[in-house]
């Protein structure tokens, strides 16, 4: 398997998780802390914590920190773009089934 298709395949892994994906979709309307995160998603700040590790170590979120508090976002704007095409695929895969 090449490098490519290695990074394609660990970044799909890294966002196949449901609560990273759901994280990654809560960030697609802009930073949040860790507390708005857990809130709005409804699951422990801890467990928010650890997917936000492992989403920064595949590269598909970044942490700003401002004071005391970190901030995290989507790394890069075609990440947002990703999510988006997946629901409209879904959605179309997912009318296609029901026919």
């Amino acid at each position: 398997m090449s490098k490519p298709i290695g990074n394609q395949l660990a970044l799909l892994k890294c966002i196949a998780d449901e609560t990273r994906f759901k994280i990654l979709w809560a960030l697609k309307d802009g930073e949040r802390c860790v507390c708005e995160i857990s809130k709005e998603l409804g699951k422990e700040q801890s467990l928010i914590s650890y997917h936000l590790r492992i989403a920064r170590r595949c590269g598909s979120v970044e942490g700003v920190r401002q004071g005391k508090w970190v901030r995290y976002r989507l790394a890069d704007p075609s990440i947002a773009e990703l999510l988006t095409k997946i629901e409209k695929t879904s959605h179309k895969l997912h009318e296609k089934q029901r026919k």
